[in-house]
């Protein structure tokens, strides 16, 4: 019987140590509400953390509260919501300075596996993420991996997609994703097959479009073959993936089967700190659902 993956072999287990950053608005109760939904394991930590130079809120003196105040009230509703988990701790961080640099320095302190942040609505037409966006800052920098929350219901993920390209980094975010989303939830599994540059070239022998179709067709067939590969431990070990294919541009292929399979969850694969992240950014900043950024460190040289 063939080994399972260290990732799928404590893939029930659930996540061990979680930060959930807070500036106390809206969109941070829904990455809060989120964070409390998502399956902690026995012993887990679970860390509410605000960065904030100066006062927020209201009713304080002078019309302000201070962020310490706000935040320790943030972290009595989370040990109100986890009253019957006495198995896990909560903690709370109040920080100083940068938030991406001290969000990154509590998650290598702490060991978390996971920061939770928050993000505005999408708005049509969509926007690039602005260069000193904390979101954009947090998918480049951070050395975790991040999950970027939208405003929107909270109830468990229903249908989640995992893009891959058949990477380690790839297989991580998949394993991280089924850790997320606990069975018997299914899951779907997208491979977006870049043929940019060969359907140029045909164009520029001015090829018959069957010639395209055909190129289409044999890298589809492909990757579904590798996909299959791929996914055989998974499946092997009981779980439900489902196999997406497309042909295209990567990102968006992976928007456009995100919208059309309704996804409330959208996983990419990034591998190290600094990373270019195009195909990250304009995910993030197009995607209606949540985003899950998984991140691993390199091992260092």
């Amino acid at each position: 019987m063939p080994l399972l993956p260290p990732g799928l072999a404590r893939g029930q287990r659930g996540l061990s140590r979680v930060v959930v950053g807070t500036d106390f608005t809206l969109r941070s109760e829904f990455a809060l509400a989120r964070a409390l939904r998502l399956p902690l394991g026995h012993g887990g930590v679970f860390c509410v953390l605000h960065v904030a130079p100066v006062l927020d809120g209201q009713g304080g003196p002078g019309g302000t509260q201070s962020g310490e105040r706000c935040l320790r009230k943030a972290v009595a509703s989370v040990c109100r919501r986890l009253r019957n988990r006495v198995d896990v701790e909560v903690r709370e961080e109040l920080g100083h300075g940068d938030p991406v640099e001290v969000a990154s320095a509590v998650a290598l302190a702490s060991g978390a596996e996971l920061v939770v942040v928050g993000r505005p609505h999408v708005t049509y037409p969509v926007r690039e993420l602005a260069a000193e966006s904390t979101v954009r800052r947090m998918a480049r920098r951070l050395g975790v991996s991040v999950l970027v929350v939208v405003p929107h219901p909270v109830r468990p993920y229903g249908r989640p997609l995992v893009a891959v390209d058949f990477s380690r980094e790839s297989r991580r975010a998949l394993e991280l994703t089924l850790r997320l989303c606990p069975a018997p939830a299914p899951v779907d599994v997208l491979h977006v097959a870049d043929i940019g540059e060969q359907e140029a070239a045909l164009r520029r022998a001015n090829a018959p479009a069957e010639r395209g179709l055909m190129l289409r067709q044999e890298r589809e067939d492909q990757a579904r073959v590798a996909l299959g590969r791929f996914l055989a431990p998974y499946r092997e070990a009981g779980r439900e993936l489902e196999v997406r294919v497309r042909c295209g541009e990567p990102a968006e292929g992976i928007l456009a089967e995100a919208s059309e399979r309704g996804s409330d969850l959208l996983a990419l694969a990034m591998s190290a700190v600094e990373a270019r992240t195009p195909l990250t950014e304009r995910v993030l900043a197009r995607a209606g659902c949540d985003v899950l950024v998984s991140r691993h460190l390199l091992p260092a040289s």
